[in-house]
């Protein structure tokens, strides 16, 4: 046998572990920060905020493991900044800044376009039982989310999927501007 090989192997068992740990807690965001937005479309924000309180600490947990297996979490890392910038939007109408996120540039950027779908799917709802007040204020903040990204371009391989994320933040806008301009006319 090579001298050493038993060492390197030991090196890479150790490696797929926490590479393992950091594919299941993602996994477990993932699907948290699913169920807060499930909340908040139901209209439990106190649910909501309870989950996204156990994300904070989840995400937390995944920062202290994850070095060297950044790629492998940050879908995890989008989906808790969607989750936690729709909660902020819906309750006070702003949209939270990446420091109060506590996270990095690409998943505030990639998890912010997400949530524009998020407010597009709250604000039809809203519609629905004739608030276009609070339509309004998420058709604001989408736009706002979407002129601030807009300037940018990166290459897919720096940020993925940025511009396709851009581009059906735009249809989402779109989409809404037709049916708020449609919610007005009915209301004359």
């Amino acid at each position: 046998m090579i001298k050493g090989i038993d060492k390197i192997e030991a090196e890479l068992l150790k490696q797929q572990e926490t590479k393992d740990s950091v594919m299941d807690l993602s996994r477990g965001i993932i699907r948290q920060a699913g169920k807060a937005i499930t909340k908040i479309h139901a209209r439990d924000l106190p649910g909501a905020w309870k989950l996204i309180a156990e994300l904070k600490a989840e995400v937390k947990k995944l920062k202290g493991i994850e070095k060297g297996f950044e790629y492998n979490s940050m879908q995890a890392h989008q989906e808790y900044v969607e989750a936690c910038a729709l909660h902020v939007m819906i309750n006070e109408s702003r949209i939270p800044s990446r420091e109060e996120l506590n996270t990095d540039g690409m998943a505030y950027l990639l998890g912010l376009l997400d949530s524009v779908g998020e407010l597009k799917r709250y604000s039809t709802d809203c519609l629905r039982k004739e608030d276009r007040e609070k339509a309004e204020k998420c058709y604001d903040m989408m736009l706002e989310i979407y002129d601030s990204t807009v300037p940018m371009r990166f290459a897919n391989s720096l940020v993925p999927d940025f511009r396709k994320k851009q581009d059906v933040a735009r249809t989402q806008i779109e989409r809404l501007s037709g049916e708020l301009l449609f919610f007005r006319s009915q209301k004359k």
